[in-house]
C-alpha cells in the first residue's frame, strides 16, 4: 500500500447529506495531483459525535472514519492529525468543494523552503447582498493581517511542534494556528502565505442561516473582550447548535 503525502482532515457533525459531495470533489482534486506529482493523498474523516449517517457516507466514498465524542472543531481537528500517515496535512470542512488544481499547488506551496504554510482563497457557493457584505469584511480583515484560512495546510512536524489547533476555542482556531506557524516559522525566514490560483467552493448554510443582524452583533461583540468569547460555547452557540458550523 503506498503511503501518502498528503493527508486531508474532514471534521464532520451531521454531514451526510454533504460530506459525499465534498470528499467527490477532493477525490477528482487527488487524482490529478497523484498523475502530476506521483503523490498518494488519504481522505479522513473525523465523524465529531454526529447522529445521522455521516460516517457511514463517508466510508462508501473511501475516506477513513475516526471518531471524537467531543463537539469542539479543534478536538476534531487534532483526532485527524494524530490518525494521518501523511508528512502534509490539509484541513477541509465538511460542506465545501475545491478546484481541481488544488492539491497540486498545495504540495508545491509546502515544497517551497521559505513558505511554513497557508491557506486558500475563499469563494461561496452562491452570492446575495448578506453574502456578500460578509465576505467583503472577511477580505478586509485577510488583506490587513495577511492570515487567512480556507484549505489549511503545513507540514505535520511543525503543525505538532505547536501542540496543533487550541481545544479550548470554540471558533477561530484555525486563525489562531495561522498565527501560531506564522510565529514558528519568521525565525526560519518563512511566511504564512495564500494559495491563490486554487481555491475553496465553500456552502453559505452558516450565513443563510444567521439573520443580518445578528452577524453584525456577533462581528461587532467579538471586538470586545474576543479571546474570551472565542472560548464560550453559548456565545459560539452558532457553530454547535446546527449542522452548518
Amino acid at each position: 500500500m503506498t503511503e501518502p503525502t498528503l493527508s486531508i482532515i474532514i471534521p464532520a457533525w451531521n454531514e451526510e447529506n454533504y460530506i459525499g459531495r465534498t470528499l467527490e470533489s477532493l477525490k477528482r482534486a487527488a487524482s490529478i495531483y497523484e498523475r502530476e506529482r506521483g503523490a498518494a493523498t488519504e481522505l479522513i474523516v473525523v465523524d465529531n459525535n454526529s447522529t445521522d449517517r455521516t460516517a457511514a457516507v463517508a466510508r462508501d466514498h473511501g475516506a477513513i472514519v475516526v471518531f471524537e465524542p467531543i463537539n469542539n472543531i479543534g478536538k476534531a481537528r487534532n483526532a485527524g492529525v494524530r490518525a494521518a500517515r501523511g508528512r502534509l496535512i490539509a484541513f477541509c470542512d465538511a460542506d465545501n468543494q475545491v478546484t481541481e488544481n488544488l492539491l497540486v499547488l498545495i504540495h508545491d506551496h509546502l515544497s517551497n523552503p521559505k513558505i511554513v504554510g497557508g491557506g486558500t482563497w475563499i469563494e461561496p457557493e452562491r452570492h446575495n447582498l448578506k453574502i456578500n457584505f460578509f465576505y467583503f469584511i472577511w477580505h478586509i480583515y485577510v488583506r490587513f493581517s495577511r492570515v487567512g484560512v480556507g484549505m489549511m495546510h503545513c507540514c505535520k512536524t511543525d503543525f505538532e511542534s505547536i501542540g496543533g489547533f487550541d481545544e479550548t476555542m470554540y471558533t477561530a482556531e484555525d486563525v489562531q494556528l495561522a498565527y501560531d506557524l506564522r510565529k514558528i516559522g519568521k525565525p526560519r525566514g518563512q511566511k504564512f502565505e495564500l494559495v491563490h490560483k486554487g481555491w475553496i467552493i465553500t456552502s453559505t448554510r452558516k450565513i443563510d442561516q444567521t439573520p443580518l443582524w445578528v452577524m453584525i452583533y456577533k462581528l461587532i461583540g467579538f471586538g470586545f473582550g474576543m479571546q474570551k468569547k472565542l472560548r464560550n460555547k453559548e456565545y459560539c452557540e452558532h457553530w454547535y447548535d446546527k449542522a452548518a458550523r
